[in-house]
């Protein structure tokens, strides 16, 4: 590569601008046009400084003046930079699936087969629609502003679980844990996984007895792909570590599939469920 030259995505990081906002707005002002294999200059982004460069990894593709950010319009941009939901969601803890998921619960976004679409009110908070190119999966950036909204900040506390105090709620506990559908869990793992599970569009029922004459009550059920999450806590007894073999052996007899969590999957919970869940076939966004 050019030693004064640098790719559009490389102009992108420099800026901090997210990428395929760059590729949108130098199209928008007709410096690149859209090809069946990818971008090509036009002649206003020739005489902006524009040229190409090839490898055999990559094959041709456009190069840029380092000192392009320096132009008017990359002033206009930082003005008016776009967020991606990974952005948005990493100062809060939050990855940008999650943060997606959030937007829905908002009602501000929709997930669709080709990726995530705008709600009309999404659209009127300045949310913009992108493409990826390696996917063709759509995705939605941000202004900076929108995490100044009441209702993001709002809901991002309520997602931050915490203990509330109850009325001896299970008898044995002093506090209760609320997930964001309300639903009062015993812990704050299972508080957590509940959360996950509803904000994931996941049909789920909590402490639901099993169809079977004797009394073992799962940890989750997911009705709709016939599976049982189990989180097998750190600090259990004896005792409820039999039930809990006990309920794998009467699901494996109703062709029931089980899900165990562990205290060491907690903090890649958004991970570890999305990959396991996909392999027993449960659907989720």
């Amino acid at each position: 590569m050019s030693s004064d030259k640098i790719s559009t995505s490389a102009l992108a990081k420099q800026g901090e601008i997210p990428v395929q906002q760059l590729f949108s707005v130098l199209k928008d002002y007709g410096w690149i046009r859209k090809v069946d294999d990818g971008w090509a200059l036009t002649t206003k982004g020739e005489f902006e400084g524009g040229s190409y460069l090839s490898s055999k990894r990559y094959g041709r593709y456009i190069v840029w003046p380092q000192d392009l950010l320096e132009h008017q319009l990359f002033k206009a941009m930082e003005s008016n930079k776009l967020l991606s939901a990974t952005a948005l969601g990493r100062p809060e803890g939050f990855s940008g699936r999650e943060l997606n998921r959030l937007f829905v619960e908002l009602g501000w976004l929709k997930p669709s087969p080709r990726g995530w679409e705008l709600t009309a009110t999404g659209s009127a908070l300045g949310g913009q629609v992108f493409e990826n190119q390696q996917s063709s999966l759509s995705y939605v950036l941000w202004p900076e502003d929108i995490r100044e909204r009441e209702a993001f900040i709002r809901l991002i506390q309520e997602c931050k679980i915490e203990p509330q105090a109850t009325g001896d709620l299970f008898g044995d506990k002093s506090s209760c844990w609320t997930a964001i559908d309300g639903v009062a869990c015993k812990s704050r793992e299972h508080c957590c996984i509940a959360q996950w599970l509803y904000l994931a569009g996941v049909r789920y029922s909590i402490y639901r007895p099993l169809p079977v004459d004797e009394l073992q009550v799962s940890d989750f059920y997911l009705p709709d792909s016939a599976v049982c999450l189990e989180f097998w806590a750190a600090t259990e007894h004896s005792d409820a570590i039999s039930a809990r073999m006990r309920r794998a052996e009467i699901c494996k007899e109703l062709n029931l599939s089980v899900l165990d969590i562990h205290p060491d999957d907690m903090p890649s919970l958004d991970d570890y469920l999305s990959r396991h869940l996909q392999q027993l076939g449960v659907v989720f966004y």
